[in-house]
């Protein structure tokens, strides 16, 4: 992408407090990211700290700003918003009513456990969302990488299956580790069986800890069982190519294959802090706080982190262990899947999104692929 050419971004990925959650997942990505001192001092592993959501709270005032500016720049369909998690920020609610009124589709990502009832009618009402849940398997021994114990596991388990049964659209994130692989085809039977079944997105515990966790050579044929029964699955999976990336991504021990990510989403924080790849959280490019704000934005794409992240080739040792569901987009600029196919997915599914990820990809392939 030569400099200065704009993004043709389709979403925000809003990150609130990182550092807060009320679950310690042993491989989480924010105690093992550089990105900022706190991640450094690994504080996501202390007691969660609430906040407060309101026009006149801090936290108010800063992720209002943020989204605010962003979208005013970009005019965006998508924002994405996570966490840390999010609902431990009384009034979060709030927050995202009034943002589902300005975006085709708020993915609103979390662990599950603090997610009610009511929240699930008033998300409903709304009409738009699309509901990210982190769960490993149902299992515990499959899920003790996020869970220390056998009674949280089944506390875990009981709000999601609120949540599966709720109507709502529904994307399992589901972290392939030494652990939860052995379990992957018994996961995939379970989600199957609900009324209202999820999308079931398995892939690659990732950072620099990720050997710790990773998968065994031997264990790779769990994946290979739950491809072979695709087709009895094919209702709550992505599409067959995916697999066919997530297993080049274990018999070539690292991602070999193109990333278009950003170039379609930016990842901002709620201190600020603006970074080009939602995946994989590289140089703090500024903040959106003060009164730089402006030449953040315009930096969006024309940095020359881009022109590494966006290579034909990965080439930053962070990209060859990075594989994760924002993939079919890049597997759609990479003709692996089709339009239809990327588009089945309800958070792609809106006619506007849809449009703008079809010309994003016919003004890259005109600018010849750059």
């Amino acid at each position: 992408m030569p400099p200065h050419t704009p993004l043709p971004l389709i979403g925000n990925d809003l990150v609130i407090n990182e550092d807060s959650c009320n679950l310690s997942c042993t491989y989480c990505l924010t105690g093992q990211s550089n990105l900022k001192e706190g991640h450094s001092l690994q504080l996501i592993f202390d007691p969660p700290k609430r906040d407060d959501y309101g026009p006149a709270t801090e936290l108010g005032k800063r992720i209002n700003t943020v989204a605010d500016q962003i979208n005013g720049r970009f005019d965006l369909p998508l924002l994405k918003v996570t966490g840390g998690e999010i609902f431990l920020v009384r009034g979060i609610m709030d927050f995202l009513e009034e943002q589902s009124r300005h975006y085709e589709v708020l993915v609103i990502q979390t662990n599950g456990v603090l997610v009610t009832d009511e929240h699930l009618e008033r998300m409903r009402s709304w009409g738009n969302v699309v509901l990210q849940i982190s769960l490993d398997s149902h299992l515990y021994p499959g899920n003790s990488y996020r869970v220390q114990s056998e009674s949280l596991h089944g506390k875990v388990l009981r709000s999601i299956v609120r949540a599966l049964d709720s109507g709502l659209p529904v994307e399992i994130y589901g972290v392939l580790n030494d652990r939860s692989v052995a379990e992957l085809t018994q996961f995939a039977g379970w989600l199957n069986a609900f009324e209202h079944p999820p999308t079931f997105f398995p892939f690659p515990v990732r950072g620099p800890d990720s050997d710790n966790f990773k998968i065994r050579p031997e264990q790779v044929s769990h994946i290979e069982e739950l491809v072979g029964r695709y087709d009895e699955f094919a209702g709550i999976l992505p599409p067959r190519p995916y697999f066919d990336r997530l297993l080049s991504f274990y018999r070539e021990g690292k991602r070999t294959f193109r990333c278009h990510l950003p170039r379609l989403v930016v990842s901002s924080f709620s201190d600020g802090v603006i970074t080009p790849c939602p995946n994989i959280w590289f140089s703090d490019m500024g903040n959106m706080l003060g009164d730089e704000a402006g030449q953040v934005l315009d930096k969006l794409g024309s940095s020359g982190l881009y022109q590494a992240l966006l290579a034909p080739k990965p080439r930053l040792s962070a990209c060859h262990g990075c594989f994760t569901p924002w993939d079919t987009l890049s597997m759609y600029f990479e003709d692996e899947i089709t339009l239809d196919e990327l588009c089945a997915a309800p958070t792609y599914a809106p006619p506007r999104i849809r449009g703008m990820i079809e010309k994003a990809k016919t003004d890259y392939l005109a600018g010849a692929g750059a």
